[in-house]
């Protein structure tokens, strides 16, 4: 017996849109798809690339830097856009310390933002339609800015399909889940004649997402413990 050692299968976004159409029973007997058909395919399938953009997945979880400016408190972020800023910290020396997340009412809140600029010890961030914010308190001075930088951990957008020869950017393992659940979108506008078989693709769909959803986390134990900083004794 002979194996492959190739792992790169993968498939371009009209291969996807031409299987999930198959799934609906369209196309199978090698009659062409219309147009309009690869059209609402590629449509359908941007709108379902950006539902599953609002959510976590690890390969989309990235790591950057952010320039900070003498006295700047808020700093504009679109290449990537984050969609969620998980983590920022201050690193110097080589030594990584998180700033504290802040909630927008909280920083809002605050009285003095930029006027006695100091080293940033919390963050908030504002996740705009086109371009985020990320807004640091206090505003860092211009010794921090020459000391000491910031790493930001984000989760990024996924890209968009824009020629029917794009592949998706997501792992190979969310192909068979893609489909499903694409063929499972097109089926309001292309229904099936078997009411059986539309709810198999229900079904099928579902099942494939959750079980892809439970396969993309992080293996590792978290652990927590209860923060008492500023309780009363």
């Amino acid at each position: 017996m002979t194996v492959s050692t190739s792992t790169a299968f993968t498939m371009t976004a009209n291969q996807i849109v031409t299987r999930a159409f198959k799934v609906l029973g369209i196309g199978t007997e090698g009659e062409p798809l219309t147009s309009n058909m690869y059209a609402d395919g590629l449509e359908d399938l941007n709108l379902l690339i950006k539902t599953l953009g609002a959510q976590d997945h690890l390969w989309i979880r990235t790591e950057g830097t952010l320039a900070t400016v003498a006295g700047q408190a808020g700093y504009t972020v679109s290449n990537p856009k984050p969609m969620r800023v998980q983590s920022v910290r201050r690193v110097v020396g080589g030594v990584e310390t998180p700033l504290n997340e802040m909630a927008r009412d909280t920083y809002f809140a605050q009285p003095n933002k930029s006027l006695s600029p100091s080293i940033p010890t919390q963050f908030y961030y504002d996740p705009q339609q086109a371009t985020g914010v990320l807004y640091l308190w206090p505003a860092p001075s211009a010794q921090f800015v020459a000391e000491q930088t910031l790493n930001v951990s984000f989760w990024r957008r996924m890209a968009d399909i824009v020629t029917s020869s794009d592949e998706l950017d997501m792992p190979q393992e969310w192909l068979q889940t893609i489909i499903w659940n694409l063929a499972n979108d097109l089926e309001t506008q292309y229904p099936v004649n078997d009411v059986r078989i539309a709810q198999k693709i229900e079904r099928r769909a579902a099942l494939l997402m959750r079980d892809l959803k439970n396969f993309d986390n992080e293996p590792a134990s978290l652990y927590m413990q209860p923060d008492r900083q500023g309780l009363m004794r």
